[in-house]
C-alpha cells in the first residue's frame, strides 16, 4: 500500500469486502501517526461556555458525525437512535424531544418550520421545529450520509450510492431523483448538497462538482475538481466529503487527496486550484478562505488567488475539526476534547478550552454563539470573546 492518509483516518473509510482484507493485512506493518503533543499558550481568549445539555447517547463510533443544527433561536440535536432533542439557543431550556425510530449517523437539515433526518436505512423524517410532531415520511434509495439541505419548498437528500433526491418540503413526495455513479471504495460520509432557487450544488465522492437543475435535476455543468491517481482504489479517493461553499458568485471545493479549488458559478470554470486534501467543513469571510488538512493543519487561503495567508501545524493529528467563524475569530475542536480558538488574521492560537469528550465535525455558527456536539453525548453552546 502507498497511501499513508488512509491509517490516519481508517474510521472514515468505507471499504468494499476485499479491501478489508487487504488494510487488515498491511496495517499492522505501520504505526498510527501520535497527536501532535500541545503546548503553553498565552490563553487571552478562551471560549466561554453559556450553558451545556444532553445530545443523547454518546458517539464513540468515528463513523457517527451527528452535528447540531439550528432553526430560529433553536438548536436540535439527535443521537444514533434516532433520539431527538431541541433547546432554545439562548437559555438552554429544553423544548421538546422526539423519536425518529430508525437510527442515524449523521444531523439533521432545518428551515423555520421543519427539521429533516435521513436515516442509515433510507428513510427521511420531517419533524415540526417549534413541537417536534411528525410531519411525513420519505424512502430515498439507500443511506442517508449526508445532512438534508431544506428549502422553503423543497428538500435536497443525497444517498450512499449517488443519487440525489428532491422531496417536497409540505409532504415528502417526490418531485424528481438521479443517479451517479460513485466509486466502490469512499470515506465515511458525504458532504451536503446546497439549495439555490434555480439550481443545487453537489459534491460527489469521484472529485466532480455538478450543477443540477432545481426543477428538473438534469445536469447544467460539472467541474472535476480532482482526477483519481495512484495504483491502488485507496489511493485513488478523492471525494468531496467537505460541503462546498459558496459566496460572491463563487464554490469553493475541497476533496480528499486531490486539490482545492474556486470554481466560477456561470459556467464552471476553475477560477484557482492547488493540492489539498482535506473532509471537514470549511469556513470563509471576506478576504480569506480557511480550512483543515487531513493531517490537522488548518489554513487560510487567499480567496481571490487560493496562495496561502499562514498555516497553523501546532494542532497535526489531532483529529481537528473545520474551522468555525465566530464574533472575528476561528475555532476548531479536536478529538481530545480542546476548543482552540485561532486569529484569523495571523493563525496564532489564542485561546483554548478542554470539555468533555472529542469534538465532531462540523460545529454550528449562529447569531455569534458556537453549538457543538461531543463523542460523549453533550451538547455545547459557547462564544468567543
Amino acid at each position: 500500500m502507498t497511501s499513508s492518509n488512509v491509517f490516519q483516518h481508517a474510521a472514515r473509510l468505507l471499504l468494499i469486502p476485499l479491501a478489508i482484507g487487504v488494510l487488515a493485512g498491511c496495517s499492522s506493518t505501520r504505526e498510527l501517526v501520535k497527536p501532535t503533543p500541545l503546548t503553553q499558550i498565552d490563553n487571552k481568549f478562551p471560549p466561554k461556555i453559556l450553558w451545556e445539555a444532553s445530545a443523547g447517547s454518546d458517539q464513540k463510533d468515528d463513523l457517527l458525525r451527528i452535528a447540531p443544527v439550528e432553526s430560529g433561536d433553536r438548536v436540535i440535536v439527535a443521537d444514533a437512535k434516532g433520539d431527538v432533542f431541541a433547546y432554545n439557543l439562548k437559555s438552554g431550556k429544553r423544548l421538546w424531544e422526539a423519536e425518529l425510530d430508525m437510527p442515524i449517523s449523521v444531523g439533521g437539515g432545518a428551515n423555520d418550520s421543519i427539521v429533516v433526518f435521513g436515516s442509515d436505512t433510507g428513510k427521511v423524517v420531517a419533524l415540526a421545529v417549534d413541537s417536534g410532531k411528525k410531519l411525513w415520511q420519505a424512502t430515498v434509495s439507500t443511506a442517508v450520509e449526508a445532512a438534508p439541505s431544506v428549502g422553503d419548498t423543497h428538500v435536497a437528500v443525497r444517498s450512499k450510492d449517488g443519487s440525489i433526491t428532491l422531496l417536497n418540503s409540505k409532504d415528502g413526495s417526490t418531485v424528481w431523483s438521479v443517479s451517479h455513479n460513485e466509486p466502490d471504495m469512499t470515506l465515511q460520509g458525504q458532504s451536503r448538497a446546497l439549495l439555490f432557487p434555480d439550481a443545487i450544488a453537489v459534491g460527489y465522492d469521484d472529485g466532480e462538482l455538478a450543477i443540477l437543475s432545481r426543477a428538473d435535476g438534469r445536469q447544467l455543468w460539472k467541474n472535476q475538481v480532482a482526477l483519481p491517481m495512484g495504483r491502488t482504489e485507496i489511493d485513488r479517493m478523492v471525494d468531496i466529503d467537505a460541503t462546498p461553499l459558496f459566496a460572491d458568485a463563487v464554490f469553493y471545493v475541497a476533496t480528499y487527496q486531490g486539490r482545492i479549488a474556486a470554481i466560477n458559478a456561470k459556467g464552471g470554470q476553475t477560477i484557482w486550484s492547488r493540492k489539498f486534501s482535506g473532509f471537514t467543513d470549511m469556513s470563509i469571510d471576506q478576504n480569506a478562505l480557511y480550512a483543515t488538512d487531513a493531517s490537522g493543519i488548518v489554513w487560510a487561503l487567499d480567496r481571490r488567488t487560493g496562495e496561502p495567508l499562514w498555516r497553523q501545524s501546532a494542532l497535526a493529528y489531532r483529529g481537528v475539526t473545520g474551522p468555525a467563524l465566530s464574533n472575528g475569530k476561528l475555532v476548531v475542536g479536536d478529538k481530545e476534547g480542546y476548543l482552540h480558538v485561532l486569529d484569523p488574521q495571523t493563525g496564532a492560537i489564542v485561546g483554548r478550552l478542554r470539555v468533555s469528550g472529542g469534538l465532531i465535525d462540523p460545529m454550528r455558527t449562529e447569531n455569534n454563539v458556537v453549538a457543538a456536539v461531543t463523542r460523549d453525548g453533550d451538547l455545547i453552546v459557547f462564544d468567543l470573546p
